[in-house]
């Protein structure tokens, strides 16, 4: 299958006005990440090898409820994927662990997709070549175009985009049509707050920025 070159959203005032025709904001895109990464440093080292990728799973697919159930998406399992779908923009939003985000290799998946990921994503990408403007159309009962929060977090930094997977035929993503970079933050201690007593005085200080190469 032949990659297309995807379109990069890394701008500032684009990747808000994206992530509003998404039904998102980079605070909610934020905090999805930020609790995944959270509950993949809970892992311990005496812990099964597929701990802190479960954790963050669980805890990414949680937080993406938590955040917007409340703003009328459902819950959706089709074909055994795990989703948060909105009817009225016709789109549907699942979490993934990649090796890195906002970067400029595409992002890979942690664990191999299966076959219920490959037709849901094939299933979407018929519906969103079909539309002209996804926030007029009142989607229901058609197949929402599948984006994925995808969240890559080491010791140093969290990186998170929210990006749409184009259809593909193996276990594991082979292109995306649109990519848009959120998250890019630095998990260790700025300069400034190196050396500081960690004796609950103040907070230390993060820098936090919207990924932008």
């Amino acid at each position: 299958m032949i990659q297309q070159t995807p379109i990069v959203i890394n701008e500032g005032f684009s990747v808000h006005q994206e992530l509003q025709s998404l039904g998102l904001t980079a605070d909610i895109v934020m905090s999805i990440a930020r609790k995944a990464a959270a509950a993949k440093a809970e892992a311990l080292e005496i812990d099964p090898s597929s701990t802190p990728g479960t954790l963050a799973y669980i805890n990414g697919v949680r937080a993406i409820r938590m955040e917007l159930l409340p703003l009328g998406w459902r819950l959706s399992r089709t074909g055994n994927v795990e989703a948060t779908v909105n009817d009225k923009l016709g789109i549907q939003i699942c979490f993934q662990n990649v090796d890195i985000a906002c970067s400029e290799r595409n992002p890979q998946a942690i664990s191999g997709k299966g076959a219920g990921s490959r037709k849901l994503i094939q299933n979407g990408q018929a519906e969103l070549f079909d539309r002209d403007a996804p926030e007029a159309v009142d989607a229901f009962g058609s197949a929402p175009t599948v984006w994925a929060v995808c969240v890559s977090a080491d010791s140093k930094r969290l990186r998170a985009e929210v990006s749409c997977p184009e259809a593909f035929e193996g276990n594991q993503f082979e292109g995306f049509s649109k990519r848009i970079w959120v998250v890019d933050e630095d998990l260790e201690p700025t300069p400034g707050n190196i050396g500081q007593p960690d004796d609950g005085s103040g907070p230390v200080e993060h820098e936090v920025r919207i990924a932008k190469k």
